[in-house]
């Protein structure tokens, strides 16, 4: 265990017989969250308005998990925590030093010598990395369909896991409109013109499964290089073929594990912000033979006819979503294609 953690230039284990737990890194390597961002929300517009000209991240509070071989050493390892705020810990096993300040002292246990504690730290000094995307393929992920502004998620040595479509596809919540109560009539009386959506947070469950440490940083960095910058990010989701701007919110990280061949296994969420999320059908537009669009007059305004397919048959729609009707007897029908 020697050679892993030194604590203000010293080996942990030689001067107080602490090391890390296996797994106990995962929350050294979070991001820090957004601080949070100003935003616009008028009740008649879907999302909001947002300022992203110069996001920052805020302070974050972790916590590690340590192994003690002689419990009696600590209260020096507390003595020495408590000698300033601030503190350098060199994780060589991940590669990472930090400045730290000891904010708690969690839960202890000790069992004749051995023990176990685990210290809450606040890191004051988030910064935001550097680094690139590889071209497309050669990171050995066959999965493709998932962008942040044009580089698929894949270049980044990153797999996306189950679950992430669930919450692309889930819908906003919708906005309020003006509604009025009045104590002698039941119910309310609510503005029904339109429907509005709210923004709404998006969680991408990932994977980033590396040969050593190196490589491990280096996707990863990648990858929040770019999530991590000023203004919106462009997302575009393959399966529904939509593009949504979105900010950084959070994330987090649910497992990560050095292998005893040094091999990384990270599984993390990123938390997305897509400011304007509105569900939209497929469907296809009418045109010309010459590809010129077909247009008709609804209520006196020009709109343009779309093929919308629904349950193995094609109905056609005007652009405002309404049904394009004929006279049938006296009644009107939609008009339909079989599909």
């Amino acid at each position: 265990m020697k050679n892993k953690l030194f604590i203000d230039g010293h080996d942990a284990f030689l001067e107080y017989g602490v090391f890390v737990e296996q797994r106990g890194f995962k929350q050294l390597i979070q991001f820090a969250a957004f601080k949070k961002v100003d935003t616009t929300d008028w009740p008649e517009e879907d999302g909001v308005e947002v300022d992203l000209i110069d996001p920052k991240l805020d302070t974050r509070t972790l916590q590690i998990q340590f192994c003690i071989t002689n419990t009696r050493y600590a209260e020096d390892l507390f003595d020495e925590l408590s000698i300033g705020a601030y503190h350098t810990f060199e994780f060589r096993e991940i590669k990472k030093t930090y400045r730290l300040r000891m904010t708690q002292n969690g839960a202890f246990s000790s069992f004749i010598k051995l023990g176990k504690l685990t210290l809450t730290f606040s890191d004051d000094f988030p910064v935001i990395p550097t680094g690139s995307h590889k071209p497309l393929d050669k990171t050995g992920i066959r999965q493709v369909g998932f962008e942040v502004d044009g580089i698929d998620i894949s270049q980044f040595g990153a797999y996306v896991l189950k679950g992430t479509d669930d919450s692309i596809r889930k819908s906003a919540n919708t906005k309020d409109n003006l509604k009025i109560s009045t104590k002698d009539t039941s119910g309310v009386f609510y503005d029904a013109s339109a429907v509005n959506f709210k923004s709404k947070d998006v969680t991408l469950k990932l994977l980033i499964d590396a040969p050593d440490i190196d490589e491990f940083w280096a996707r990863y960095n990648g990858l929040f290089a770019v999530v991590l910058q000023p203004e919106t990010r462009n997302f575009y989701y393959s399966t529904l073929g939509n593009e949504y701007d979105c900010y950084y919110k959070s994330m987090s990280v649910t497992k990560f594990d050095i292998l005893r061949s040094g091999k990384v296994w990270c599984e993390f969420s990123i938390v997305l912000t897509f400011v304007n999320y509105r569900p939209v059908g497929q469907y296809m537009l009418l045109a010309h033979e010459d590809f010129a669009l077909v247009e008709v007059l609804q209520n006196g305004e020009p709109t343009l006819l779309r093929i919308r397919p629904m349950r193995g048959i094609s109905l056609l729609i005007h652009q405002s979503g309404e049904f394009v009707v004929v006279d049938s007897g006296n009644d009107q029908a939609k008009i339909f294609l079989n599909d």
